[in-house]
C-alpha cells in the first residue's frame, strides 16, 4: 500500500545562516515562488461551495452536478460551468458570481503571511497565477495585507490559454525575471500540478488545506508541504540533490 508523501524537509546540511547564502541559486539567479491561489494561500473552497449550492438551488441542479463542480476544482469558473451545464453555463456563471460578491472574503490560511513575509524580507520574487479574475484576486489580497508581497498577480483574463496550460505560469516566470529552474510553483489541485509538469517547472503541492480523503489523490506526487512553513526550507537553504524526500 503506497504511503503518504513525506513533507518537504530542510537540507540535513542546512545551517542555522543557510537562508541568507541560500536564496541566489547556483548561476547567480534568485530563487522565486509561484502561488496558486484559491485553496492555496486562502481557504476559499467554503465560500465556493457555498456560491454553488445556490447555483444548483436557482437552476435546479442535481447531485451530479455538484460532483462535476468538484472534479473540475482548479479550472477556470466558465470552464467548469461548461462540464456541468453546456447549455446554459453563461447563466451558471452569472449567478454564482452575483452571490459570490457578497459571501465576503475568505479566510488566508494560518502561516501564509508569515510565509510571503519572510520571503519578500529575504528578497524572494513572489507572484500568483490564478484562474480566477485579477481584480478578485488583488482585492482578496488586499483585504488580507498581502498585495504588496507580491510582484506579480496574473488572472484569468491575462494570459490565454488559461490553467492548465503552461502559458500563465510561464509569463509569471517571465515577468520575475526568474529561469524554469530557480522558479518553483505552489498549488492544492491537479489542475495545478498539470500546469507545473506542463511549464515544466518544479511544483509542490500545497497540503495544507486538503482533508485526507482530497490528499489520497496524490498519493504519487513527491513534492508535498503541509505547512506553508516548510516552504522556507525549500526557497531558502542550499539544495542538497533535489532537497526533499519521495514516498517510500
Amino acid at each position: 500500500m503506497a504511503t503518504e508523501p513525506e513533507s518537504l524537509l530542510p537540507p540535513p546540511n542546512a545551517s542555522a545562516n543557510g537562508h541568507a547564502r541560500g536564496l541566489a541559486g547556483l548561476n547567480g539567479h534568485t530563487r522565486g515562488l509561484i502561488f496558486d491561489f484559491d485553496g492555496t494561500l486562502v481557504d476559499s473552497y467554503p465560500l465556493i461551495e457555498a456560491a454553488f449550492a445556490h447555483v444548483m438551488q436557482t437552476h435546479r441542479l442535481d447531485e451530479a452536478a455538484r460532483a462535476l463542480f468538484r472534479q473540475s476544482r482548479g479550472l477556470p469558473l466558465p470552464e467548469q460551468m461548461k462540464l456541468v451545464a453546456p447549455d446554459m453555463w453563461e447563466d451558471l456563471v452569472a449567478t454564482y458570481r452575483a452571490i459570490d460578491a457578497t459571501l465576503g472574503h475568505a479566510r488566508v490560511f494560518r502561516g501564509i503571511p508569515t510565509l510571503v513575509r519572510k520571503l519578500h524580507q529575504a528578497g524572494a520574487p513572489l507572484g500568483v497565477v490564478s484562474c480566477k479574475r485579477r481584480a478578485l484576486v488583488e482585492g482578496e489580497l488586499e483585504a488580507a495585507g498581502l498585495r504588496a508581497y507580491f510582484d506579480v498577480v496574473i488572472g484569468y483574463e491575462d494570459v490565454t490559454p488559461p490553467k492548465p496550460a503552461p502559458d500563465p505560469l510561464l509569463a509569471a516566470i517571465g515577468k520575475l525575471g526568474l529561469s524554469r529552474t530557480h522558479s518553483i510553483y505552489v498549488g492544492d489541485s491537479m489542475v495545478d500540478l498539470q500546469t507545473g509538469r506542463a511549464a515544466r517547472v518544479r511544483t509542490v503541492l500545497a497540503a495544507w488545506g486538503l482533508t485526507p480523503e482530497a490528499r489520497a489523490a496524490f498519493l504519487h506526487h513527491p513534492l508535498w508541504a503541509i505547512r506553508p512553513s516548510q516552504m522556507l526550507a525549500m526557497v531558502l537553504t542550499p539544495p542538497n540533490g533535489n532537497g526533499h524526500r519521495r514516498a517510500a
